[in-house]
This record gives structure tokens, sequence and C-alpha cells, in this order.
């Protein structure tokens, strides 16, 4: 009697059970159909649409840029929906020698007839740097010591023996801190703080000069007095003169050469210094100095120093303006330091 008792019970929880997961699946809208499409085929459906895809993926001057390769595909979840189609959940990498392109793919198979037809829909796409810049399309950076890549941060640091001209003093490793944000790689300039250059060897007079014209006159000299080691601020006075005038031994015969034209005027003038490096990397540093001349009118002198092939040790390059009492000169040339 007493297993009679136990048999009779476990058919009732045996029922029970059964009627609460029909009432279940029917509550969820499940269904029991099988999903019919294996995984593999889905993957290999997808390397021939990936072929299209690859095209569109990051691409650097700052790297070799091989072709990318499908280097993972790993499905999260497969299910049939109404109407019978087979969906799968997946996700792609994508990688070549310098990046790592991940996105979300969602794999639909619709049935047709005995088969099925697949299509592919991608989202969330992203993409890292997996290695560091090998390339230096801007022309900053000359004899590279080392190359060091934080996959984490995202940043290439280049360390780089830097020669200073004449015009520098360096303190501190020169390196130049590069950043991947998701699109391409650029200079992170907010980083470039490990070395320090200033202009203090500009302080100099430089009154060696040469001009045979008074058409716009010439610098005969630029004495740059200060630089300011934090700000590079630049303080100069400057002399223009208009007429025949030469110091170079060269034309030493024309400094007794002067008309009645000879106008002469000084100022102190100001301005900032930056780096202006050339495509080819050379350094080169300039400035726009402004200031109220002798005669209470303006002066405007560009200077640069380095950079090209008039990059001659103490020598600075320049355009001048001014405003005389009878008309506006301009006048350019080189400029150089006894020595």
């Amino acid at each position: 009697m007493k297993r009679t008792n136990i048999q009779t019970f476990s058919l009732v929880k045996f029922a029970a059970f059964a009627v609460a997961l029909c009432a279940a699946v029917a509550i969820s809208g499940c269904t029991m159909s099988k999903v019919e499409v294996d995984q593999s085929q889905v993957q290999s459906d997808f390397e021939g649409y990936a072929e299209g895809l690859a095209g569109d993926f990051v691409q650097s001057p700052y790297v070799d840029n091989d072709d990318y390769a499908l280097t993972a595909f790993d499905v999260s979840g497969s299910r049939v929906v109404d109407g019978g189609d087979n969906v799968f959940d997946a996700t792609a990498t994508f990688e070549n020698g310098a990046f790592r392109t991940t996105m979300d793919v969602v794999a639909t198979y619709t049935k047709d007839g005995d088969s099925y037809t697949p299509s592919f829909e991608v989202s969330n796409e992203s993409t890292k740097a997996i290695s560091g810049i090998v390339y230096d399309p801007q022309g900053v950076l000359n004899n590279v010591e080392s190359v060091d890549f934080d996959e984490d941060d995202q940043t290439c640091t280049v360390s780089a023996a830097y020669e200073p001209e004449w015009f520098e003093s360096v303190q501190g490793d020169m390196k130049y801190v590069y950043r991947f944000d998701g699109a391409k790689w650029a200079p992170d300039s907010s980083a470039n703080d490990s070395v320090k250059v200033d202009y203090g060897p500009l302080v100099a007079t430089y009154d060696q000069f040469s001009a045979d014209t008074d058409a716009g006159g010439c610098l005969s000299k630029i004495d740059i007095t200060n630089v300011d080691e934090k700000t590079s601020e630049v303080t100069a006075n400057v002399t223009w003169m208009r007429g025949k005038h030469s110091n170079h031994a060269a034309t030493a015969a024309m400094r007794s050469v002067t008309d009645d034209s000879d106008v002469t005027l000084d100022a102190t003038v100001k301005g900032t210094l930056y780096s202006a490096p050339t495509e080819e990397g050379k350094h080169r540093v300039t400035a726009t100095l402004v200031g109220t001349a002798s005669n209470g009118k303006q002066m405007v002198v560009g200077v640069y120093a380095g950079g090209d092939a008039y990059n001659q040790d103490w020598t600075l390059c320049y355009n001048a303006s001014v405003q005389a009492d009878d008309a506006a000169y301009t006048c350019g040339s080189t400029i150089s330091k006894k020595i």
C-alpha cells in the first residue's frame, strides 16, 4: 500500500511539472523548432561577406597597411524566429600587423524551400592598435633610438636623438608621443613635454649685412637682447637703413657710397619664437617681431633661423616692413653675427 501511494504521488508531480512546462513555453512564445544551419556554415558564409568589409577598415601612413584577415568568429547564440529563420549572434575579429577590428554580427538564414539564404548585419565596429608606429609621415623624427608601444593606453612613445642647431639649447631626453584614437594615429602634442628646447643661444648682435640698393633699405643690425626661457618671448633692437651700404669685406668699397636719401630708423621689437621644422625634419625657429620705430610708427620684422640653404651658423633671415616719413618700405635679406 505504501508503494502504491508513492507511485501515485510521483505521477501526480510529473503531470503537474508537464503542465507547468507547457504553460511556460506558451507564455514565452518559444517554439521547439530546431536550428538547422550549422555554425561552421555561418562562419564560411561570413568569410565571403567579409571580403567587402575589409576595404573600409583603418589604414594609416604611420604603419605598414597589410591586408586584414578574419582571425576569430565566435557565435554566442542561435535561435529560430517566427517564419522559421535561423538567426545567429556572433562577434567577428579582423587583424593585420597594426590593428585589430571587432564587430557584432547578426546572421539571418531565411528558409527558401529546402535551403537557407544568408544575410548579415554588422554593428558596434571598433578598432585598436596592436603594434606601434613604424613611419614618420610628418618628417619631424630623426635618429630614432626606440619606439615604445603601450597597447592599454594606445600610445606610442618615440625616443629620438635630438641634435641641437646653433640657435637651440636642449635639456632632457627628446620624446614624441603619438596616440591612436580608434580611427587614426596622430601626434599628441599635449604629452610631448619630456624635453625642454629654448633659444637662448640666439642672444647676440647681428650686424654683418650686405645691401646695394635704396629701394627698400635693409636691416643693418638685429641685436637680440633677451629670450625668455619659459615663454620664448624675444626682444631685439633693430636698425633699418635706406641707402647704399655694406659691411661685408667683399664689398667694402661700398661702405663709403652713400647718397642724400639716407634714412635710419631704430626700434625695439618683440615677439614669440616658435619651432617650425621643415618637411624634411630640419630644425627651424621663427618669430614675428613688432614694435614702434624712432619716428613713432610701427615696424614689423619677421625672422627665422635654420631649415634651408641659408642655414649658416649665426645667420638670420629676415623680412622687414617699416613706415618712414615719406613712404612704407619692405626689405628682406640675411644678417650675421661677426665671428
